[in-house]
Order: C-alpha cells, then structure tokens, then sequence
C-alpha cells in the first residue's frame, strides 16, 4: 500500500508542477554549449518570458507538454521510492535507538538508496519527458536538439527502433546524481523539518500545516543541491545520438559537466532554471509530501 500512495501523490504533483518543469527545461537548454555573452535571442530569459513565449509558440496548451510521460515517471519513481522509505521508516531503520529519535545519517543514505532504486526503474520516462518538454513547432522559441516525438508511445517507439531498449537507459548517468543527491536531500530535510515543527502545538495538531511548512523548507533546500545535476541530467537526455546509441554532445556525465563548466560556467551553466525549478519543486514537494501524509493518514484511519 506503501507504494500505490506514494505513486499517486507523485501524480498529483506532477500535473501542477509540469508548467514549471517545461520552462525550466527550456531555460537549461538555452545557449547550450555557448558563452552569455554569445547568446542573441533568449526566449526563455526568465519565468514570465518563458511563459510569454510558450503560449506564443503553442497557446496554454503548450505549459503541459509532456504532461504523459511526467505522470508515467512521477508514479513509477515515487512509487518505488516513497514506497521503499516509509517501509524503511516503519520497520525502524531510520530510527536507531528506543527513543524513536530520527537519525538524520540513515535518513540521508536510505533517502539516497530509494532514489536510486526508483529513479532505475523510471528513466525511460524521464528522457521522453524532457524530449517533448523541448519540443516546439515554431523555430524562432526551440532550444536543444529537437527529437520531433508525437507523443509518450511515439517516442517509445522511436527511440526503441533506433537504438533498441539500452537507448531507453541513455543518459542514466546523469540521472542518477540528480535523484540520489535530490532524493537524499529532500527525505532528511522533510523528516527532519517535520519532527522539529511537530514540537509545536499548532504543528502537532495538523498533518497539513506540517507538512507545508516542511515541504516549502525541503524545497529551497533540494533545488539548491540538485539544480547543478538536474541541468546536467537534461542536457544528456536531450542531446542527439548517433547511429551507434552515443551522444553526439556528451560522451558521459563527466564530460558533460566540464564542457557547461568551460563554456558557460559553473552558475551560469548549472544554475540555468533555478526560479522555475524551485517553483516547479516547491509546489511538487508541497502537493507530493503533503499528499503522501494525508494518504497515510486516510489508509491508518481505513485498517482501523
């Protein structure tokens, strides 16, 4: 049950936070490989442009693209991932003496664990999400490689006849920085946040008030540390490949980390995004984590 409810606030999630994942990709992607100064036309230069120009392109409708394979992708990974941590969590792993005192070191590292287990099973998803988050009929607004998918299953399709099912998997190194440094970051923080708060009357009496007041912390927190990984991660997963499976820009996740150091930047690199994708996470962790709790919550009052 652990891992249904965690799939279906993952869900809920991510269908309000989508918007905020499309500019956010198109904001990494912009000037990819290219010196600040050297680049002319921003379309993307900030939240209220990147929305300007989205809807310009391909009306309201466009603030959802890859809505599809960002469900299929915030279920599987928070499935697998919330799943595995709160059964961590309740068979007291993540508590090691009789106190029941959290401790914040197996929080992190179970928190890491999950994400990596989850993020395994839901990369495929991942990729054709920010292929067709990329993605726009109208030139003058297009950032990155433009794979030219119809959809979820056509990009299955495509990337399958192409480069067969590892092509699936392409990038996977990049993504498992993202979500086990994102994973591990987000679960200390909010377990961490909820106990403090739960010190308090007006915390201890209401999952919802706790669960926002953590969930806004947890979200600050995590951008800040998964940002970095998360454009690299974007980059890899939107980059051409060739007829041989390998990625044309990046050979691999190292390299694709010195070649944005050397030509863009540290921060004006790896920090391309950063507004959207804390608004993207905010609202994420929020709904995410306070779904889950209120879920929990609901399933404990039902096996009553």
């Amino acid at each position: 049950m652990e891992f249904a409810l965690g799939g279906l606030s993952g869900v809920c999630a991510g269908f309000f936070s989508n918007p905020f994942d499309v500019m956010k990709t198109r904001q990494q992607l912009q000037g990819e490989l290219m010196k600040a100064k050297d680049v002319k036309h921003k379309p993307y230069k900030n939240i209220f442009i990147s929305v300007q120009s989205i809807v310009r392109a391909e009306g309201w409708k466009g603030l959802q693209k890859g809505l599809s394979a960002q469900t299929a992708f915030q279920f599987t990974m928070n499935s697998v991932r919330l799943g595995m941590y709160q059964t961590l969590d309740d068979l007291g792993y993540l508590k090691p003496d009789d106190n029941g005192k959290l401790s914040t070191w197996r929080s992190v590292a179970a928190g890491a664990f999950c994400g990596f287990i989850g993020v395994t099973a839901s990369t495929p998803f991942y990729m054709i999400k920010t292929q067709l988050q990329s993605q726009t009929a109208n030139a003058k607004y297009a950032v990155g490689y433009q794979h030219k998918h119809k959809g979820l299953f056509d990009a299955v399709k495509n990337i399958y006849n192409s480069n067969g099912v590892k092509g699936l998997w392409k990038g996977y190194t990049a993504i498992i920085p993202r979500n086990c440094v994102g994973s591990s970051v987000q679960l200390s923080t909010f377990s961490t946040c909820k106990e403090f708060v739960g010190q308090y009357e007006i915390f201890a009496n209401s999952i919802f008030f706790a669960a926002l007041v953590s969930s806004l912390a947890t979200g600050l927190v995590t951008c800040v540390f998964m940002t970095p990984f998360d454009t690299a991660a974007t980059r890899m997963f939107n980059q051409p490949v060739g007829t041989d499976g390998r990625g044309l820009l990046y050979k691999n996740v190292f390299d694709c980390f010195i070649k944005i150091t050397k030509t863009e930047g540290f921060f004006g690199g790896f920090y391309k995004g950063f507004l959207p994708n804390y608004f993207r996470m905010a609202p994420q962790h929020l709904l995410n984590l306070t779904f889950w709790e209120k879920f929990k919550e609901i399933n404990r009052k039902f096996n009553k």
